[in-house]
């Protein structure tokens, strides 16, 4: 039966058809941000599992390469009980060292008031000098004696908050332990479980994960504890107090992309001009080169080959993962921005869609070298298809290996 439609009729049709799809697709992100929003905290503990075994798989596999008697979840469970024991040591460093600059900065203070008195003196100065009349002691003192009145709803809150944080810690280092330790089966039932035209696309998604993301991830982790390492060695130098502390809260603000850098050089400045005024021009000297000697030699080698994306589009990851989840979305909004680019790069690489710049080539030309060169996404299908084999091929001679 023919159907004739007037051209108004024709128009309704073209514009429903072009308007269809792009509802589907606000539909199914507003479904899937429900659904996901249902079960938020679980899929946080799942993503921090996921995160914390991509940075320590490196290390289990050159563990179980020298030793390859030893079974893989050993290994992982090994190296995550060596993670965990290294991490409490850091912390108590960081304590000892909080501890002792308190030691010396109250000295043999005879009450409480006066040891917040001998705290608080070197900010005190600094704001008697900037003209402001503010009592830093009093509203000390205040603080104290509102703590001391609830006392006992903080200690239950604080107690059932760590038995919160630690459950749930010790559940995500499980969940990255099974990660790490069935890493292999369980990228090939993913692989059997993909469609057989859609391999390849698999395979180029894997590689682009482990390159885009585990790579940004090493390299704003490690460049972020080289930023503190620098940071604690200047105060030990220039007798700076709470060095530890100073050099843990410049890791962790050097962590998140971009802004981090823009305030990671504040704690340690405000610490010296509080406490060590005297020295605060040789600190500011020494910690802008430093910096300078970071950004110039050390970030760009360790973070050249993990991400090459335009600073517009990681400004732009960094506010929407803020504003999806907070902080966590703000660290590892980019490295998701990095993978989505890569597998669009691959996109383009298989539809033939080459550019370089130039006239020439977005005119469908051809670049001097490009005869005989490997398609990107040909190299990235290989390089998938070799790591699958080789962890699949580690894990069975590990298992033929033993006992």
């Amino acid at each position: 039966m023919n159907v004739t439609l007037s051209p108004r009729e024709r128009t309704a049709v073209r514009f429903t058809l072009l308007t269809l799809p792009i509802i589907t697709v606000f539909v199914s992100i507003f479904l899937v941000g429900y659904v996901a929003n249902l079960f938020f905290n679980i899929l946080v503990m799942f993503f921090l599992a996921w995160l914390l075994a991509f940075l320590l798989d490196p290390v289990v596999n050159r563990l179980v390469a020298r030793m390859p008697f030893l079974p893989r979840g050993v290994a992982a469970a090994l190296v995550f009980v060596s993670v965990v024991v290294f991490a409490i040591l850091i912390l108590a460093a960081v304590a000892s060292s909080v501890i002792s600059s308190l030691t010396d900065i109250l000295g043999s203070a005879a009450t409480i008031d006066d040891a917040i008195a001998k705290l608080l003196a070197p900010i005190q100065t600094q704001i008697n000098h900037a003209g402001f009349s503010i009592n830093l002691t009093t509203a000390a003192h205040d603080l104290i004696l509102s703590v001391t009145a609830n006392a006992n709803s903080l200690l239950s809150g604080a107690l059932s908050s760590g038995l919160a944080l630690f459950s749930q810690g010790t559940a995500i280092i499980f969940i990255a332990v099974v990660f790490v330790a069935n890493k292999g089966r369980f990228l090939a039932f993913m692989r059997r479980l993909v469609p057989r035209d859609q391999i390849d696309l698999y395979d180029e998604f894997v590689s682009a994960t482990s390159h885009s993301f585990g790579g940004f991830i090493r390299g704003q982790f490690g460049t972020a504890a080289l930023y503190g390492l620098i940071v604690g060695v200047i105060g030990v130098v220039f007798g700076v107090p709470f060095v530890a502390l100073t050099g843990l809260v410049t890791t962790i603000l050097q962590s998140i992309p971009y802004f981090g850098q823009l305030v990671s050089w504040l704690p340690l400045m405000l610490i010296t001009l509080i406490f060590k005024p005297d020295a605060f021009v040789p600190v500011a000297i020494a910690l802008t080169v430093g910096l300078l000697v970071m950004q110039n030699l050390v970030t760009p080698r360790v973070m050249g080959s993990a991400v090459g994306i335009n600073p517009v589009l990681v400004l732009a990851a960094v506010f929407v993962g803020a504003q999806l989840a907070g902080t966590f979305g703000a660290i590892f909004g980019v490295p998701v921005l990095a993978v989505v680019v890569s597998l669009l790069d691959t996109y383009l690489d298989r539809m033939g869609i080459e550019d370089d710049g130039t006239p020439e080539r977005m005119a469908g030309g051809s670049k001097p070298g490009d005869r005989g060169r490997e398609p990107k996404g040909r190299q990235l299908r290989r390089e998938a298809e070799d790591k699958l084999t080789s962890d699949v091929a580690a894990e069975e001679q590990a298992q033929a290996a033993r006992p």
